[in-house]
């Protein structure tokens, strides 16, 4: 405190050298106060915020839903976008992916290449039963290319062992034709009954497919995964089980042109996977279509995000040749979502697929293009207001 004595003794006039000891203990004791405020203050703000923080310490990360994946991916596009929101979710749990419909074997060489390059190779991949399939396997060429061809375990087994060991807790994602359905029944009956729910893409309530692409249909289509194998639907129907229905009416979301540069332009594996299987598909499929409809992305994105397409409860019939009619006698026996926010699912699509980083202005700049507050852009003054 010499240096606070010493500024202050000149002012005081001739009593200065008495006083100034008896000055420095007033000022040394209020710095002291002061400071001593200061801490308590601080302390009590590091409290606060401590407390604030603790619940949310404490609270439990959401775990992870368990998901088995049913696809019949290579013909059509959709099921290979699927699949890759569903594997760089955290919040899905994909314990395996089994292969449905057709050439089934192949199908399993492409999901591993897929999987390799998402670096997921944790994931079973399982092979249900072949069956004729008219479809062409738009993606076969890129399948080719995958480096595990060891013989796939059996997509029944490996289902009803999952099962088995968790009861009531796995949701099965079904983007297929319902053969293993079929085969599920045939083979293990009481496999169904013990999972948590299936949610599939497939039916056609009020809606049919859009002609060309874009046109609405008025009256509804035997949906191609329901008829496929209708005698599938009915089983699930019949089971109790709670079954989540995404049919045409709220699935026919097209991935547009500037979704697809951005997407294919990001430069991930991901991304660079994506791509290459759109252009065998683009350029095999046989109908004709340049612009992906991901069909099978919005059961998907219903699991990470239900409000992006809410389901009524209804009760439904399906016919020999794959017709899901509603009916009004009887209870529901499925839950269906018929329309859906597409802008936030397209939105979630990209923010899996091709996620931007936020972009924040500088301290103490503007956003390009934002004026201060209290003055209008330039250019824009108006009488009164000072250039």
């Amino acid at each position: 405190m010499r240096g606070v004595s010493a500024k202050v003794a000149g002012p005081l006039g001739p009593e200065a050298p008495a006083l100034a000891p008896a000055v420095a203990q007033v000022l040394a004791r209020r710095l002291a106060q002061a400071l001593a405020r200061g801490l308590t203050l601080a302390l009590a703000l590091v409290a606060v915020a401590l407390a604030r923080l603790e619940p949310l310490a404490a609270a439990p990360a959401t775990p992870a839903q368990p998901v088995i994946i049913d696809t019949d991916v290579g013909d059509d596009i959709d099921d290979a976008f699927a699949l890759a929101v569903a594997l760089q979710d955290a919040r899905l749990n994909v314990i395996g992916i089994t292969t449905a419909w057709g050439d089934t074997r192949t199908r399993v060489l492409l999901v591993r290449r897929l999987l390799a390059t998402l670096g997921r190779k944790d994931v079973v991949v399982a092979q249900g039963p072949e069956t004729p399939n008219t479809v062409p396997f738009t993606q076969k060429k890129w399948a080719s290319g995958a480096v595990d061809t060891t013989p796939a375990t059996d997509a029944i087994e490996f289902i009803r062992n999952q099962v088995r060991k968790r009861p009531g807790e796995i949701t099965l994602i079904a983007l297929a034709p319902l053969s293993n359905i079929e085969a599920l029944q045939q083979r293990a009956p009481d496999t169904i009954h013990k999972l948590k729910q299936v949610v599939l893409m497939g039916g056609s309530i009020f809606a049919g497919y859009n002609e060309g692409g874009a046109i609405p249909t008025a009256q509804p289509s035997a949906e191609y995964n329901i008829a496929s194998v209708p005698r599938g639907l009915t089983i699930l129907l019949e089971s109790g089980i709670p079954v989540r229905m995404f049919p045409l009416d709220s699935t026919q979301i097209k991935f547009d042109e500037v979704r697809r540069d951005r997407l294919f332009a990001y430069g991930s594996p991901g991304s660079d996977a994506l791509a290459l299987l759109y252009h065998q598909w683009r350029l095999l499929n046989s109908w004709g279509q340049i612009t992906p409809t991901l069909f099978d992305v919005v059961p998907v994105i219903w699991m990470l995000q239900p409000s992006t397409c809410p389901v009524t409860p209804l009760r439904i019939t399906v016919d020999e040749h794959g017709y899901t009619r509603p009916v009004t006698a009887g209870s529901p026996n499925v839950a269906v979502c018929l329309a859906i926010d597409e802008s936030t699912t397209q939105r979630l699509i990209m923010e899996t697929l091709a996620p931007q980083p936020q972009r924040t202005p500088p301290v103490g700049r503007l956003p390009v293009g934002t004026a201060p507050v209290g003055r209008p852009p330039a250019g824009m003054a108006g009488a009164g207001t000072p250039p």
